[in-house]
Order: structure tokens, then sequence, then C-alpha cells
């Protein structure tokens, strides 16, 4: 019976050993299948990754290499000129190399420039028999003179080696080529006997070539500090805008800056700002032959000084002097003091003129791209007020033994459009009425400037100036103001006159 039960369980045993290796097997290949398809996907999505890597780093380099082609196209005129600069300098050095002197000399020099082209039209000269802008206006603009005309207004080269603690020696020598270079100094070689004449005026200066600036520099140790002094041919101290055009936010210099100041002198000049509590300060002291002169016009000289203070970058202010004998040796052809190009013609060789000079800049911070200047003038000329007729020149006019005075105002505004996009706007106020500066009259003039940069280097400016001569009718009689002949052999004069103009700069 026993045997009987144990044989009836066989089968059922079997059945369930059966049924439990079937489900392991199941089970097997259902782990297997799981474990492929790990595998696969782990390969598939390594083979994705690399695929996608391939693609990413392929779109990279495109990209990369179609920036550098937008970054190359950008700064390729400024890299050009600064290859350029690097190459002139280095020419220079290397060509002189060979020479202990001339080596040492040029050693460490900076050569750069600008070139400087204009064309102007006069509104006020329009139609037949007009004459130029200012011809007898008297007004003496330093450039940008021409009207209705092209012109080459400057082609400028600067050699420059600065003065250091290392190599305290420096030197400094600018010229110029082109109508700015006849004005730029009235009193020097070639040009002393015209220059000189009460007769031959401005007419004298015919030299399209002239030093603006040629001077020495040593740091000359001073108890433990340094004072830097110069001699030879310097630019002013006096003054907002610059000589050079490109320095300036307009393109044409104001009748404050023709009129109103000296543009350069001969003479010494110490730098002590080293002595003073701050470096936000500075001071240099000047002794010169006078006003815009390689020679002095007689036996006297002048003396100024610069004060500077600038708390921060967006604050500045200057105060600026000049004093001293300006009324030149001599007599002039009607037994008369001469009236030199300065514009002064004292009684007395030793007669004085003094004059001082503010100059404020501030960049907003409330406005991020509006900057602010600002200038103001005085002068005092002694024994410098006329009587007689309104034009201190004309034959009769006399100087009285009395002091006359002159002062001017200017205010600048510059607004950034773009980075390559400046507005610049002036206006500027000029009295003379006291005759200091041969006018006798006062005058005022606003101009907008719009400052175009390309490629850094390239600056095309577009201008509007609008001037206007406050002159009575006697002194239109007597030769002020804008004049031209009509049809009758007839004088005709106007007291304002409206200037367009296109400068085109590339500095170098």
């Amino acid at each position: 019976m026993g045997k009987m039960k144990f044989y009836l369980l066989l089968p059922m045993v079997a059945i369930l050993a059966f049924g439990s290796v079937s489900f392991a097997q199941s089970f097997d290949k259902e782990a297997l299948k799981a474990e492929l398809r790990a595998e696969l996907k782990a390969e598939l999505k390594q083979e994705l990754m690399a695929e996608l890597k391939s693609e990413t780093k392929a779109d990279i380099q495109e990209a990369t290499l179609g920036l550098r082609d937008v970054i190359r196209a950008d700064f390729n005129d400024e890299i050009r000129s600064e290859i350029m600069q690097e190459n002139i300098s280095g020419a220079v050095e290397d060509a002189l190399a060979g020479s202990a002197l001339l080596g040492g000399l040029f050693k460490g020099v900076t050569v750069g420039g600008f070139i400087d082209t204009n064309f102007m039209y006069n509104l006020r000269n329009s139609g037949e028999n007009y004459t130029n802008r200012n011809a007898n206006a008297k007004v003496n603009f330093v450039g940008e003179n021409e009207d209705n005309s092209f012109v080459l207004e400057n082609f400028a080269m600067f050699m420059d080696k600065e003065a250091t603690d290392e190599h305290p020696i420096g030197w400094q020598m600018h010229t110029y080529w082109g109508e700015k270079a006849q004005r730029i100094t009235f009193f020097g070689p070639g040009n002393d006997t015209s220059a000189s004449s009460d007769t031959e005026g401005a007419a004298g200066f015919n030299d399209r070539f002239a030093i603006a600036a040629a001077n020495i520099t040593w740091n000359a140790p001073v108890f433990g500090k340094h004072v830097s002094i110069t001699m030879g041919k310097m630019y002013t101290w006096i003054g907002y805008e610059l000589v050079e055009n490109i320095g300036n936010p307009n393109y044409t210099h104001g009748m404050v800056y023709n009129n109103v100041i000296p543009f350069t002198h001969t003479g010494i000049s110490f730098d002590v700002s080293e002595f003073l509590p701050s470096d936000k300060w500075g001071l240099t002291l000047y002794l010169v032959n006078g006003w815009d002169s390689y020679i002095d016009n007689n036996e006297g000289k002048s003396y100024g000084a610069y004060l500077t203070y600038q708390p921060n970058d967006d604050f500045f202010i200057s105060l600026a002097t000049i004093n001293g004998a300006e009324t030149p040796s001599g007599t002039g052809s009607a037994g008369g003091p001469v009236t030199g190009n300065t514009g002064f013609s004292g009684k007395h060789q030793s007669s004085n003129v003094f004059m001082y000079d503010i100059v404020m800049t501030y960049s907003l911070p409330q406005v991020e791209k509006l900057s602010l200047g600002f200038n103001w003038d005085h002068g005092r000329a002694e024994d410098n007020a006329f009587t007689g007729f309104a034009d201190p020149n004309q034959e009769g006019s006399t100087r009285a033994n009395s002091s006359a005075h002159w002062w001017a105002a200017v205010v600048y505004a510059m607004y950034d459009y773009t980075d390559n996009q400046q507005g610049a706007f002036r206006y500027e106020y000029f009295d003379d009425d006291d005759g200091a500066k041969a006018f006798g009259i006062s005058m005022y003039s606003l101009t907008y400037t719009h400052n175009i940069t390309i490629a850094e280097n390239l600056l095309i400016r577009p201008e509007i100036r609008y001037n206007k001569y406050n002159v009575s009718d006697g002194q239109e009689d007597a030769g002020m103001g804008i004049s031209r002949t009509n049809g009758d052999g007839e004088t005709q004069t106007n007291d304002d006159e409206t200037i367009l103009a296109l400068g085109v700069e590339y500095v170098f």
C-alpha cells in the first residue's frame, strides 16, 4: 500500500520538477534579454553620443571660423595699422642701430601722424562776386580757411620719445605740411620780415611746411624726486582745443581758439607735479619768448603756469595763466606802433599782456553717453584800448594809455549715439569790444559736428557752423563783416555766415 502511494506520487513529482525547470528556463531567458537590451542600449548611446559630439564639434568649428572671419574683418584695419606702426618704429630703430649716437637717440621712439583733408562751402558766398569767407572780417582762422575747394589741410608726422625713470632723456618733433602749416607760428625764420610788418600781416605766411613742436625733455633728479624740464618749441598749455583737429570734438577750430589764445611757444618749462601732495594734482611752470614765436618780438619774456586737478575719471579742471610783454619792437609805416600778428599793439615795448584760462570736463554718470566741456578766458592788455574808428587798424585810430580787456566762453556737449558715431555741439562767445585783439567787436558761433569712426583709424566728420559778428553800420563801412562786390561795383556787407564742412582724417 505504501509502495502504491509512492508510485502514484511520482507523476506529480515529475510534473512539478518539469514545471520548475521550465520556469527557471523562462526566467533565465528574460534576464538574458534584459541584459542584452541594457548592453545594446549602452552601445547605441555611446555611438549616438560620439556622433553628436562629432556633429557639435563640426558646428563649433564652423561657427568659430565664421566668428574669426567677422572679427578679422572688424579688426583688420586696426591690426594692420598696429603692424605698420610697429614696422615703422622698428625700421627706424633697425636703420639707426649701427650708429652709437643715433641708435641711442631713436631707441624707444614712437612714430605716427595723420592726414587731414576737407571741403568747405560758405552759403554766404554763394552767387557771383563773393569774396572768400572772413576775407574782410579779420577773424584769424588758424585753419579750415578755404571756401568751395578741396583742401589738404594737414599732413602731420609725429616722432616722440618719452622720458622715463630708466631713460631720463626724451624728445619730441611734430611737423606739419599743408594749409595749417602757414598759420601755426607767426614769428620765425623765413617769415621774420613779413610777419613783423604792419602792412603784410598774415599775407606773409606762405610756407606750407612748419615744425609745430620740437623740444628736449630731461627728467632731472631733485631732492629724491623728478622735475621734467622741457626746452624748445612746444604747444600752448592754454585752452580746451588742440592744434590738431583730430583731438577736438568739432572738426573746425572755434573762433575762441583762433582769436583768444596762443598756439605755440618757444621757451622752457618745469613740471613739478611730483612735489604736490597728491597725484591728482599737476603743476607746470613756463618761461617763454611770448605768443606764437620762434624768436622773441621784443626784449621781454612771458611766464606762465598750468595747474590741473583730476579727482576721478569723470571730472577734470585746469587753470592756465600767461603774463608778459607782447608788444612788437619798432614802429609801423605811419610812425605808430607795430600791430603784430599776435593781435597786440601797445604803445610801449613793456606793455604787459595777462590772461587766464579755465577748462573743465565732466562725464555725467546719470547720462552714460553724455560728456560736457567748458572753457573760460579773460585777458588784459596794457596801453591797448583804441579810440577813433570802429576798426582799430584803420588809419587815424589811436591807442589810449589805458588797458583793454577781452573775454570768451565756450560750452561743449558730446553724445555717443553708438560705439562709432558721436554728435558734438559747441557754443562760443567772444567779446573784444575794447579792441585788445584788434577786432573791436563781439561775435558768437554755433557748431554741430557728426563724428563717424570707421575701422578705428578713419574719421568722417560732416559739420554745419553758424558765425555771427555783432557789427554796427559804421563798422561795416570800416570793412568788418562778410563782403561782396555787386554788378555796379558797390561793396555789400553781411554780419553772419553759415558754413558746411566735410572733414576726412586718417590716423596712422
